[in-house]
């Protein structure tokens, strides 16, 4: 499963419950509410325990969490 579909599935899975809500990656999903700063801490989490990549506390700003898309192009440049 590629990190995007890892994210979408996690941001659904954790973040809409249930709620009958269509995201896509490119949705802004810290200025709409679907994640506040206690489900950004929730989500660096789960990178660092469940998938393996070490957040620095100077990487989690807006540019990077802001959405999916945004999400998954930081994680690609962690990862290389």
């Amino acid at each position: 499963m590629d990190i995007q579909t890892l994210l979408m599935n996690y941001v659904k899975g954790e973040f809409l419950h249930g709620r009958n809500t269509t995201i896509t990656p490119d949705d802004d999903l810290l200025d709409s509410g679907i994640i506040n700063s206690l489900g950004l801490l929730k989500l660096v989490a789960y990178l660092e325990d469940d998938v393996g990549i070490e957040i620095p506390p100077e990487d989690v700003v807006y540019e990077n969490f802001h959405s999916v898309a945004a999400l998954t192009a930081y994680l690609e440049t962690r990862q290389a």
